[in-house]
């Protein structure tokens, strides 16, 4: 019998994220792979799900009642980690977005600033890396850092980065500094985000994410 959640993923660090966040939130799923290698998110039956053609994507076929009748198709990381956490909570599973309007703003703050700055910032220092453009290497090189000296004052006052509770979005951040050496190096300039790093990491249900997602 299938899952109600259909989750269309490759093992990008976005791809990642709705992994760890449907582990987490102990919501039972079918994974159908797009290889983004061989240009599956190009194929039409995924652009009427995901029209941007980009991984992640999701399809409930039993969204709440609010929703109406038939399924409901998610594209964008963010936008999939805000209706699973609001909308699909299963049993036992961690409040990863709550409702209190004050501490909902930082959470999308701190998702937001993922989705507008570190990711995008890592993604072209990943491309560039491998180059001889100098100018971009140094340009992305530069901001990464400047994004993870932010990242690691804010986790010298807090716990994780919305505040003292785990949420959605460190789960969107962790996702891109899996294979970051700026973090795991043992002199790292940002000691408290590899702190944090290191709890996320452990999780029971970031561990299963890693089995299923190669993380």
């Amino acid at each position: 019998m299938s899952a109600d959640i259909q989750a269309y993923l490759w093992p990008t660090p976005n791809g990642k994220k709705i992994y760890v966040t449907l582990e987490e939130l102990n919501i039972p799923y079918d994974v159908r792979l797009v290889n983004i290698g061989k240009n599956e998110q190009f194929d039409p039956e995924f652009l009427k799900i995901s029209p941007n053609n980009k991984i992640p994507a999701i399809v409930d076929q039993n969204p709440p009642k609010e929703f109406g009748d038939g399924p409901i198709s998610i594209f964008e990381s963010a936008a999939i980690l805000q209706y699973l956490a609001d909308y699909k909570k299963g049993e036992g599973a961690p409040d990863l977005y709550p409702k209190n309007p004050r501490e909902r703003v930082k959470v999308n703050e701190w998702l937001y600033w993922q989705i507008a700055g570190l990711g995008p910032m890592m993604g072209q220092l990943n491309h560039f890396s491998p180059t001889n453009i100098d100018y971009a290497k140094e340009r992305y090189s530069k901001e990464t850092d400047r994004l993870l000296g932010v990242m690691n004052k804010r986790l010298g006052e807090y716990n994780y980065l919305a505040g003292d509770k785990y949420t959605i979005a460190d789960i969107a951040s962790y996702t891109w500094l899996l294979n970051s050496d700026k973090i795991k190096a043992e002199d790292t300039l940002y000691p408290n985000v590899k702190a944090w790093f290191e709890r996320i990491s452990e999780r029971p249900a970031v561990k299963r994410a890693a089995e299923k997602a190669k993380l």
